[in-house]
């Protein structure tokens, strides 16, 4: 078999597997919907090869071919449409799917298989996840919705708008780098509260604070809190939950830090990978004790996205590149260190940010994993603060001990890498 038969049959292949994974959901659908469907696990690979062949062709016979089977495509899916709608199922998604499909199939003919396949996976996701993605719609409020729109509108129209030049003292402040970081951050929140809601608040406590530790830990643990004042037996459950969330908070700071310099993860992956151990070993020891009655709640996590929650943000990681590099510069590392202390009481997602932009550089990596460790065992130490401050009863001593475990984990590991 030549090079360029071996092509074609590639390409062929990729359009062939696009249209199974995507006619299979369909083939479910009909049995979910308990009646036919004009397309399933058969027609869709056919659907796909129908875009895929005009366009392998195209430089024999012209774009004709390809616009023909399109409308071609396009034709079967109205007739489909009216004849289903005449029964009175006005759903088109089984129409609109076959001319996507046909219309990855030409992208895959083309070579664009990398692109072809993960549209292809995309829509097959979309398809699948219908009864989830319904549930979040439904779950979601009218303040929540806008908020979504607001996130889409900070990402895609006021980011590339922005200069990308530094301002003020030492030329620090780039809007640019700034509102990404902003962008990054209440992405990652976002994604942590529509797991949440995908999930449902009623799952557990310990579900509830896993996700809700991808949002805020400092909100879980002030919920759970007063979630321990409701009674002694929800003690143990509310304080795993609030431990399991302060040990996803760990891994959180590690993908924001190397989301902006990778070349920090090597230092700063070890000591917060045990700090989040520690945490973890500590919830599930608290879930194999004696166990309490069976308690549900969510941690009454709302959207964390707002335009203001934004703006406030964007802020306060203005302010820390600036006391960092002010500290960096008037007091040296000691001042460092204390800097990330201090800023980490307000918020140890900016702090985070700041110290991984720091540059290249063995010396310099180290000395900035250093300070998101300092920060990350500070900010762990706040929330001991308020789960003891605000808990109740075996709340507070469970809380307490746990995280005091995280933060001696943290301190001992960061003498160890650092001090090196």
């Amino acid at each position: 078999m030549n090079e360029s038969a071996a092509v074609v049959l590639e390409r062929l292949l990729v359009a062939i597997l696009i249209g199974i994974l995507i006619g299979l959901d369909r083939e479910r659908a009909e049995v979910r919907k308990a009646r036919q469907i004009f397309a399933g696990v058969r027609t869709f690979p056919l659907v796909a090869l129908a875009g895929a062949i005009p366009v392998l062709l195209v430089r024999d016979v012209g774009p004709l071919l390809l616009a023909v089977s399109l409308l071609a495509i396009a034709a079967i899916a109205v007739v489909s449409y009216v004849r289903s709608s005449a029964t009175g199922d006005v759903g088109a998604t089984t129409e609109v799917a076959a001319v996507a499909t046909f219309l990855l199939g030409a992208l895959a003919g083309a070579g664009q298989l990398i692109v072809a396949g993960a549209c292809g996976v995309a829509v097959a996701v979309l398809l699948a996840a219908k009864p989830k993605l319904e549930a979040f719609s439904r779950a979601l409020t009218g303040e929540e919705l806008v908020a979504a729109l607001e996130l889409a509108v900070i990402t895609v129209i006021v980011l590339p708008l922005l200069p990308r030049r530094g301002y003020g003292p030492w030329h620090v402040l780039n809007p640019f780098e700034i509102w990404m970081v902003v962008v990054l951050v209440t992405a990652l929140s976002f994604v942590g509260f529509v797991a949440m809601r995908l999930l449902g608040e009623r799952r557990g406590m310990v579900v509830t604070g896993a996700v809700g530790g991808l949002v805020s830990s400092t909100a879980v643990t002030m919920a759970m809190a007063g979630r321990s004042r409701g009674g002694e037996t929800l003690g143990r459950a509310a304080a795993t939950a609030a431990v399991v969330a302060s040990s996803i908070m760990p891994l959180r700071v590690a993908v924001l830090a190397g989301a902006i310099n990778v070349g920090i993860l090597p230092r700063l992956l070890p000591v917060v990978g045990a700090m989040a151990l520690a945490g973890l070993v500590a919830a599930w020891v608290l879930t194999r004790r004696r166990p309490d009655e069976a308690a549900e709640s969510g941690a009454g996590i709302r959207n964390p996205f707002s335009l203001r929650a934004a703006l406030s943000f964007a802020v306060i990681y203005a302010v820390v590149l600036l006391v960092v590099r002010g500290a960096s510069e008037y007091f040296g590392t000691g001042g460092t260190y204390a800097a990330a202390a201090l800023s980490a009481v307000a918020d140890v997602d900016a702090v985070t940010i700041a110290f991984a932009r720091l540059g290249p550089g063995a010396s310099l990596w180290r000395d900035a994993a250093a300070a998101v460790t300092v920060a990350t065992v500070t900010n762990t130490l706040v929330k001991l603060g308020l789960g003891a401050g605000m808990g109740a009863g075996r709340f507070r001593r469970y809380v307490a001990v746990s995280l005091a475990a995280m933060a001696v984990v943290g301190a001992a590991g960061g003498v160890v890498v650092y001090l090196q």
